[in-house]
């Protein structure tokens, strides 16, 4: 029974009846999901590097509440663990404190300000998986409210242009007055319209976007691991049709969704890099939909993302052998976090990855790549230069071309000089000095004769 005259309660009531056959339907289906205790997440805190620094952070910690510092957890594990009356930092995540859970900083000075953002760690992975450098060029598609966008900006150091959409009026006003707190007004923008009906022709406004932020609408089959009693987070082995909020119907839908809004924006001519993200764990709305973007393009391709992220996407599912290595996961029981799933594409004329059609998996960072790309271009030159004047024989090989001889083509004789063996224009003369009686020479004709017989 539900007492009280709250709008909440009163919503309720106006919808008992609906309610009530949902519930007897999950019951008779045996779909009704087993009580589970709330799973408490430790507190994460990122730094907001526009308006304070990592030291300035640890010394608010120490001084305002009263936690001492403890160096990362470097066990080989992903798992997190905080001990009352401490605080770390996070070991694979930069500029993301750890704190234990239910710290109380709703209230603390430097949050109030934006220096403090308070975030989930599974939050903070999409923008360190598109790592946009400062003068990027930006866009986030999806980005009330806000946490995401301005974490971008964070890591650009304010320096670059992002666009930021959103085309609900009460979120892009949420969205607009964070990005004044947060202190990213001069080269962030709100955008209240739709992606999706945005131009991105060439000669459009976008035309120069290198980076790009896609966290669409999903399941949030992951987030469940902070619900209250009575929930808990699905598997993510789990398929869409276990969903705690939605039908395998939605998911596929959802799924359609957010491969359209991907495939459409990797038509930014000058597009560099993509990073894609949910909060969901079904394989729907995640690895399938990388699969469905490799396979209906190939001017992008999947590279590993946040490298030394130790979960990476589902094992012992044969279709996904090639990209699993590159995307990264995150669950609860691994890494002490939500439920939630990114991956990274480059455009496949500046890095080598996977798509449908490769043979083997080769991920690279963004680091590796440009390591390797320097390598193979000292080789080239090693190479030419140590055989320049040579030719490679054998099937299959490369000649390599010889270096052009310019021949002079003959030249007329000075017939001044031909007869007296002197020229009176000496070194100005334009015809060849060569003496014609010591290069036809009459009296060894003998010798020539003897010679060749």
């Amino acid at each position: 029974r539900v007492r009280g005259k709250s709008p909440i309660v009163q919503l309720i009531k106006a919808r008992k009846a609906s309610l009530q056959q949902r519930l007897a339907s999950r019951r008779k289906r045996g779909a009704e999901l087993p009580h589970a205790e709330r799973v408490k997440l430790p507190r994460f805190v990122r730094v907001n590097l526009l308006k304070t620094t990592v030291e300035k952070t640890k010394k608010h910690f120490i001084k305002s509440l009263k936690l001492t510092y403890k160096p990362p957890n470097t066990n080989g594990t992903n798992v997190l663990s905080i001990r009352p009356g401490t605080f770390t930092m996070d070991p694979v995540l930069p500029h993301l404190f750890i704190l234990p859970s239910g710290t109380n900083m709703h209230g603390d000075k430097q949050v109030d300000d934006g220096a403090l953002v308070l975030q989930d760690r599974s939050s903070c992975i999409t923008a360190i998986a598109l790592s946009p450098p400062p003068n990027a060029i930006c866009i986030d598609t999806c980005a009330s409210p806000g946490n995401k966008t301005l974490h971008m900006a964070s890591l650009m150091q304010g320096h670059g242009k992002i666009t930021a959409f959103e085309r609900d009026p009460t979120r892009l006003g949420t969205l607009q007055r964070r990005i004044v707190e947060q202190g990213a007004d001069e080269f962030v923008s709100a955008r209240g319209a739709d992606f999706m009906k945005a131009d991105l022709s060439k000669t459009g406004e976008f035309r120069d976007v290198t980076h790009i932020l896609i966290d669409p609408s999903c399941s949030g089959s992951g987030l469940a691991a902070t619900s209250q009693n009575g929930a808990s987070m699905a598997s993510e082995y789990d398929s869409g049709d276990v969903g705690i909020n939605h039908s395998s119907e939605k998911v596929a839908q959802l799924a359609k969704a957010q491969l359209e809004i991907i495939l459409y924006a990797m038509t930014l001519p000058n597009l560099q890099v993509v990073a894609y993200s949910t909060c969901s764990v079904y394989r729907e709305e995640n690895e399938d939909v990388v699969m469905g973007v490799l396979t209906k393009q190939n001017k992008f391709k999947c590279v590993r993302a946040i490298p030394n992220w130790p979960h990476r996407g589902l094992e012992g599912v044969p279709e996904f052998k090639k990209i699993a290595p590159l995307v990264c996961r995150a669950t609860y029981e691994k890494d002490s976090t939500n439920g939630f799933f990114v991956a990274r594409f480059e455009r496949v004329s500046s890095v080598t990855g996977v798509n449908d059609d490769d043979d083997e998996v080769e991920a690279v960072s963004g680091e590796e790549k440009n390591n390797k790309m320097l390598k193979k271009q000292k080789k080239r030159k090693s190479e030419a230069a140590a055989s320049n004047d040579e030719e490679k024989g054998g099937s299959g090989s490369k000649k390599k071309k010889r270096p052009k001889v310019h021949v002079k083509e003959p030249q007329e004789l000075c017939k001044q000089y031909s007869k007296n063996g002197t020229c009176k224009r000496g070194s100005n003369c334009r015809f060849a000095h060569v003496f014609a009686h010591k290069v036809v020479a009459k009296d060894n004709v003998d010798e020539l004769m003897a010679e060749w017989g």
